[in-house]
């Protein structure tokens, strides 16, 4: 990742943690001195005295290499597990005090996940998997929090170019459309964050550039925050920040 920082130091872009231009924009994550720490006779060190702060809108991406804790902070910032020591801010709610039923609320109204591997379920359509989050919304709130979810997902499955593969068996659609309805299902419920780790890490190189072209128009179009986790150093360079994490902690943060 060396020569990442050398390429950018040509356009007089110091490789620290720097305000974006628009410094005017709302933090949506914010991590204070975040550290998270494994076993309890053996203790593994993931991540170390972390502090960032992802700003709403933005299109960032965090790198470093296997091992390093991008995966760990993925999680965090996704409320999918807690530090051991320090705070999360999730569109200025502190996840340190919320209970788990708490954190599954704040985290079905507020995040949005693209993973690798896609998560469809293969015995329902493409469509119905776009309305699980919906459905999984409802049981924590009042029915019909959405006027209409059903043409909600038809139209987010329109906007990621899947239309004609509404109604197919999700198991029987190609690899690159399984991660486009991903993508779908990660926006059904008007998420504020979309957190995505390695989302085209399984598909071919046409692919790869489709789904991150979709990104960046949703992001556009939407407003959607996206964070994307990748090891792959031309993915990252698709966005307006790279932030790499190294030995558990950030070790680069630059702002084009």
């Amino acid at each position: 990742m060396a020569e990442l920082g050398e390429r950018y130091s040509k356009i007089n872009i110091s490789p620290v943690i720097e305000k974006r231009k628009e410094d005017i924009m709302a933090s949506i994550i914010e991590l204070k001195n975040v550290s998270k720490v494994y076993g309890d006779d053996i203790l593994t060190k993931v991540l170390s005295d972390i502090s960032l702060s992802i700003e709403e809108g933005s299109f960032s991406s965090v790198i470093g290499q296997s091992g390093s804790g991008k995966s760990t902070l993925l999680n965090l910032m996704g409320t999918l597990d807690k530090p051991t020591t320090g705070d999360i801010m999730i569109n200025n709610t502190s996840i340190k005090n919320l209970s788990k039923d708490e954190l599954a609320v704040l985290r079905n109204q507020t995040i949005g996940f693209v993973f690798q591997f896609h998560y469809l379920l293969p015995e329902f359509s493409v469509l119905e998997n776009v309305l699980i989050p919906y459905e999984i919304m409802c049981t924590d709130r009042k029915k019909d929090v959405l006027e209409d979810p059903k043409q909600r997902a038809v139209s987010l499955l329109k906007l990621v170019g899947l239309e004609k593969v509404i109604d197919k068996n999700a198991a029987r659609i190609s690899g690159g459309q399984q991660q486009r309805a991903a993508i779908a299902r990660a926006l059904m419920n008007h998420p504020k964050i979309i957190l995505a780790d390695e989302p085209t890490g399984n598909l071919d190189s046409y692919s790869t550039e489709m789904i991150y072209d979709l990104f960046r128009e949703l992001n556009n179009t939407l407003h959607t925050t996206f964070l994307i986790i990748t090891h792959d150093q031309k993915v990252a360079e698709k966005t307006d920040r790279i932030i790499e994490i190294k030995d558990g902690r950030i070790n680069l943060d630059i702002t084009k």
